[in-house]
């Protein structure tokens, strides 16, 4: 597989593992839901949305499968451009939208809160808007840092890069990826070097 290749496949195995959470937090009272973690801003994906969204992600993943079989390295290209344009040109941060679940923390039941407080502290303490950071990991600077060489050698300015990159599924809030960027600046500059040299 190609770099591309592996980017897409590792990157729909993430989201069908977050579904996979999704299908299992509809069965959680709200005090729960909203308890679980500090969640971006948005409005609670119903049984029905998460279902949905399995479904058009197993139709994706049969049609890359099909696609890498075939040894045609263009779908996987075509997704990485469609998901950057996507994020340049054409999304709009809507609350509407099943935010990405990892299996790192239980149900908090201990204490539960009102749905409209639990609300407001997922939208205060949501990753990108003020709110705790995740904790270092060196897989997730390596992603930043190949994202930032591959959005450069796209023609994205140095100073576009921290938005672009959190809005990544996957990826820090903007303000980790701007400090993952400023100590790591030369080894993209190496990426984006290579990248620009392989065209």
């Amino acid at each position: 597989m190609t770099p591309a290749d592996e980017r897409i496949v590792q990157l729909l195995a993430k989201w069908q593992k977050s579904l996979e959470l999704h299908l299992r937090y509809t069965k959680l009272p709200d005090e729960q839901y909203w308890q679980l973690r500090a969640w971006p801003k948005h409005e609670r994906p119903s049984r029905r949305i998460v279902d949905i969204a399995m479904q058009r992600l197993v139709a994706l993943q049969r049609i890359v499968q099909t696609r890498l079989s075939a040894g045609d390295p263009s779908l996987s290209e075509a997704l990485e451009l469609m998901s950057f344009l996507s994020n340049l040109v054409g999304s709009e941060h809507l609350e509407r939208h099943i935010p990405q679940a990892e299996d790192t923390a239980a149900p908090n039941t201990a204490k539960p809160a009102s749905p409209d407080g639990s609300k407001a502290r997922g939208a205060a303490e949501s990753p990108g808007q003020g709110g705790p950071e995740p904790g270092p990991r060196a897989s997730a600077d390596e992603d930043v840092v190949s994202d930032a060489a591959r959005l450069m050698a796209w023609g994205k300015a140095w100073h576009e890069l921290p938005d672009a990159i959190a809005r990544m599924a996957g990826r820090p809030s903007a303000t980790a990826v701007r400090k993952i960027l400023k100590s790591r600046r030369q080894a993209i500059e190496r990426q984006v070097e290579d990248e620009l040299a392989r065209k």
